[in-house]
């Protein structure tokens, strides 16, 4: 692909309630072709926001909420002395930091969490999240797949919220009020060694979780959001995928999970192949995963590997665009595709 035109546009994201950042802060080459739409002219405006980790908030004309893997207590995770993830550390969520952001930022109440798979910084947080007084007027319905509705009633997700669970496996088309959401048998992403993190499923509520370990990954899941006169969203929450899933889908937007991936072969590039490729290109899931997210905003910046985009960007057709997002950042997705 070389000398393709490629944009990595850095700040694009902004911090919530700042000014969108100009064009001079880009990397990449100036002046580069605007993705093409797949859709034409998009009518309904749809925003997304960086929970950090692989999280995000969808917010469809300022009305319909979808929250994609929220994880905001970004507790510690691993191992001191060697900087791998350790399973054996206590699960201890920070109940002040997830309400505290939960107030400031998501200010629209969900009707939909989406949930990719069970590992403890994917849906660690979500019971709180359902258990909010603020949001306890709002039907929110969960999708995930059974070994996490299983850990959710471990956690003491409240038993209405559990009563409202849609429970999937992959191959679910669902329409809701103004978008549909389609569901993909998924893969987790693997360590170097072709080992993974927490693997297992469960088939009853275990006792509840004390490690990290306890919240095991169950059945991974995509999930792609099609927006009625808006774009069409392609959500993972791990960096890996079924390649005979998703061929032939077309999103406007694909959320990449660029998690460690060198025992995959050629992740990014057949995904971006079987969507072919996408207009739209943002890197999630590359940050520590540990920093709060009440810490500055240089300090947030410094947890991301910036390689995660610079390596989408490589892999990136020529009309492709790349954004690197910004914790809590805000892009207007509507304008971004235009």
């Amino acid at each position: 692909m070389a000398g393709r035109r490629r944009t990595v546009l850095k700040g694009a994201l902004a911090a919530s309630g700042a000014a969108a950042v100009g064009a001079g802060l880009g990397v990449g080459l100036a002046g580069a072709d605007a993705p093409a739409r797949r859709g034409g002219s998009f009518s309904t405006r749809v925003r997304l926001r960086w929970l950090g980790v692989s999280g995000w908030e969808i917010v469809i004309d300022g009305g319909h909420s979808i929250l994609f893997d929220p994880y905001l207590s970004r507790m510690p995770c691993r191992n001191p002395r060697t900087g791998a993830l350790d399973s054996r550390l206590p699960l201890r969520t920070d109940r002040s930091l997830v309400e505290a952001t939960a107030a400031r930022h998501l200010t629209v109440p969900p009707e939909l969490i989406l949930i990719s798979h069970g590992h403890f910084d994917h849906m660690a947080d979500v019971p709180q999240l359902l258990a909010r007084p603020a949001w306890r007027r709002r039907r929110i319905r969960t999708v995930c797949d059974e070994t996490v509705l299983h850990l959710l009633l471990a956690l003491d997700a409240p038993r209405p919220r559990i009563d409202d669970v849609i429970q999937v496996k992959g191959g679910e088309y669902l329409r809701f009020d103004g978008y549909t959401v389609e569901v993909f048998r998924s893969l987790h992403s693997r360590l170097p060694d072709h080992g993974s993190f927490a693997p297992g499923r469960r088939v009853s509520p275990p006792r509840r979780p004390s490690a990290l370990g306890d919240l095991v990954e169950g059945d991974t899941l995509a999930y792609q959001v099609s927006v009625d006169g808006g774009p069409t969203i392609l959500l993972m929450g791990a960096g890996n995928f079924v390649e005979r899933e998703l061929a032939g889908i077309r999103p406007d937007v694909a959320l990449v999970p660029m998690t460690s991936h060198t025992a995959v072969h050629r992740y990014v590039e057949r995904l971006l192949t079987a969507t072919g490729n996408p207009p739209l290109l943002i890197p999630s899931h590359h940050d520590d995963m540990t920093t709060p997210l009440t810490r500055a905003p240089r300090a947030l910046a410094d947890s991301v590997r910036p390689m995660a985009a610079r390596e989408l960007s490589r892999a990136a057709a020529a009309r492709s665009r790349v954004i690197e997002p910004h914790h809590l950042g805000v892009l207007d997705l509507t304008a971004a595709l235009s």
